[in-house]
């Protein structure tokens, strides 16, 4: 039976947890220098900086991580009037991505209670509820209520009107506004 490791290198099992931890400390060292506009860092709740890709300087095509801090409703900043002419929402939101020609976004959005009302809508968006809900009342008077977890699309051309109820609603949303694939 071979023993150590396939490089050649043969440490001592007490010796083992000190080396990972000098490894790790000189990581966490150079990661914390690296400032050269290749990576954008922010700090979690440890004091520890994250890297995220800046997508217009890096190799290859980043992934855009949907982070728990604005899932959870920080960051997302002020409260505003949401779309007024439509209705009495307001509203706060983080837009996470837009597709290069800006067919597809996706967001996270939360909002007080109030209602707006949507007339042939001129796109298509996924909501999924991550915290409070959803009445949807289409044209017709059907009502739909969504909670936690719940989600719903919108098809394009769809009319009627979103009311958020006490407590208001957090959600993710996708948006597609381009036409038919294929």
């Amino acid at each position: 039976m071979k023993t150590g490791s396939s490089h050649g290198f043969k440490a001592r099992p007490a010796l083992r947890p000190f080396m990972f931890l000098g490894w790790s400390a000189a990581m966490l060292l150079v990661g914390s220098l690296i400032g050269n506009g290749v990576a954008e860092s922010t700090t979690n709740v440890l004091g520890i900086s994250q890297s995220h890709a800046n997508p217009l300087q890096s190799e290859g095509t980043p992934i855009v991580r949907l982070d728990r801090d604005r899932l959870e409703g920080n960051n997302l900043g002020e409260f505003a009037p949401y779309e007024p002419e439509s209705g009495d929402l307001i509203a706060r939101g983080y837009e996470y991505f837009y597709s290069e020609d800006g067919n597809l976004g996706i967001g996270v959005w939360e909002s007080k209670p109030g209602k707006m009302t949507y007339v042939d809508l001129e796109y298509d968006e996924l909501m999924l509820v991550l915290d409070g809900g959803l009445v949807m009342t289409d044209e017709h008077g059907k009502v739909e209520v969504f909670g936690p977890g719940e989600g719903l699309v919108l098809p394009r051309g769809w009319s009627g009107t979103l009311a958020v109820p006490e407590g208001g609603v957090r959600k993710i949303w996708v948006s597609y506004m381009g036409g038919k694939k294929g």
